[in-house]
């Protein structure tokens, strides 16, 4: 009868060292397998889950994870989530129907490592414009900005889809309003150079209903904007004089070096503002814009005159809170 050889300690120790080996890669298996990141889909619908328990702090972290993991995943896997995304948008919930939209923005946001957006994904959404277009007349007035916000991502070559739907909110009986504002903010950065857009805006300026607030924000947005169209710009200065509210004109006077205005208008809106800065008749603080911007300004957008801090204006009356 053959005998087996007693194992000898350093056979055991052999062993021992094998079977260690084995749990610890398994272990390390295990673990990796537990921290795969969770999908797109199932990040969509935690978010979906939190907003429908109506926990506002839970759902923000939740469009967080998922807003960055759009940024980073594959696109074919930013394409299997899109479906999942339009019908949310579509949700009976205003706060699904955000965060959805928001989802949107984030997919438009994606970026290369030196932070330069890669555009990869805007060729997927560009069939859901009319889709997202159409919460432009969402009830949730949030809604509507955040709609117009999405339309504006589809920039620096927008489709030319994206333009209908913003014009016309132009000329809604409602549009005097942040949304409608925040339209010509987006339409001024997509493309003001277009005539539609142009004859849009200087539309919507010269509304009989129009209110100091919404045509501050929009005088605003223009000035900002990076590229200056002459037809806009040059219809601002027609709110310079009065019945404009001091608020608007001053706005107006702040905004003039960041516009661009055709040689002869410039030539003549500049004397004026000479008459404006010198006289004893007019407001004290539309004076004080007037003369802060008198040294600066050349008419060249792209030197506009260094920042300047102006007093507050006096609180508009309820006569100047509309523009007639």
């Amino acid at each position: 009868m053959l005998r087996r050889p007693l194992p000898s300690p350093k056979s055991n120790r052999f062993r021992l060292a094998g079977i260690l080996l084995f749990g610890m890669l398994w272990g390390s298996l295990c673990q990796a397998h537990s921290q795969t990141p969770a999908s797109l889909a199932t990040l969509l619908q935690e978010c979906i889950d939190r907003a429908n328990a109506g926990d506002n702090s839970a759902a923000f972290n939740a469009v967080l994870n998922l807003a960055e993991a759009l940024g980073k995943a594959p696109l074919a896997e930013v394409k299997d989530v899109l479906p999942a995304i339009m019908q949310a948008i579509d949700d009976k919930n205003p706060a699904i129907r955000t965060l959805a939209l928001n989802s949107i923005v984030a997919i438009q946001s994606r970026s290369n490592p030196d932070r330069t957006l890669r555009g990869d994904a805007l060729p997927l959404l560009e069939p859901e414009i009319p889709r997202i277009a159409a919460h432009l007349t969402d009830d949730d007035t949030h809604i509507r900005s955040t709609a117009a916000n999405v339309l504006g991502g589809f920039g620096p070559k927008p489709p030319d889809t994206i333009f209908p739907s913003l014009i016309a909110y132009l000329k809604r009986e409602d549009a005097v309003s942040s949304v409608g504002s925040s339209i010509v903010f987006q339409l001024v950065r997509l493309d003001p150079l277009r005539p539609p857009v142009a004859t849009a805006i200087t539309g919507f300026l010269s509304r009989n209903d129009q209110t100091a607030e919404c045509l501050i924000s929009s005088i605003d947005a223009i000035a900002h904007a990076p590229i200056q169209n002459e037809a806009i710009d040059a219809d601002i200065v027609h709110d310079l004089d009065p019945p404009h509210p001091t608020a608007v004109r001053i706005a107006v006077i702040r905004d003039l070096p960041e516009l661009q205005l055709p040689a002869e208008v410039f030539t003549v809106t500049l004397a004026h503002l000479r008459q404006i800065a010198a006289s004893e008749h007019e407001d004290p603080a539309v004076r004080t814009a007037a003369n802060s911007i008198l040294p600066c300004w050349t008419n060249d957008h792209r030197n506009p005159c260094p920042a300047f801090t102006l007093p507050p204006p006096s609180p508009a009356s309820d006569e100047e809170s509309s523009i007639v």
